[in-house]
Order: structure tokens, then sequence, then C-alpha cells
């Protein structure tokens, strides 16, 4: 079991190469959006970055995938 003298609110900085050493540089997420006045879905890089838009959820994740992106699902 992990024990942890810190308080579970503490936040820590994590450099830009531990996360390139987890795979985090191939994570996108997925995400239901409003775009133009239109039901979509929106692939985001793992910063946060907007990447494109689809009107579809599985257009939106075989995108990503032929990108060599792993995509998660944010509800």
């Amino acid at each position: 079991m992990f024990t942890s003298d810190t308080d579970a609110t503490d936040t820590y900085e994590i450099s830009d190469l531990v996360m390139s050493m987890v795979g985090v540089e191939y994570m996108a997420y997925i995400k239901p959006v409003l775009h133009e006045g239109e039901d979509g879905f929106a692939v985001f890089a793992a910063d946060g970055t907007q990447l494109a838009v689809f009107d579809s959820h599985e257009a939106a994740y075989f995108t990503a995938k032929q990108h060599n992106l792993e995509p998660v699902n944010l509800h």
C-alpha cells in the first residue's frame, strides 16, 4: 500500500520528460461539443489543445487512431 505524508490536495509539477515517459504525448481525449450550433465530437490533445471536430464519435475516434493517438472519452 502506498502512503504519503502530503495532503491529497497538494499539487506537483511534472516535467515534460516524465510525461513523455508515460506516453501522454500520444493521448487524446474525445468530448461532445457544440460547434457552430451543431452537436459534434472534438478531439483534444492531452494538453487541452483542440485538434479537430467531427460529426460522430466514431469519426473522431478512428481519425485519432489513424494519427497514432490513443483516444479516451470524457463525459
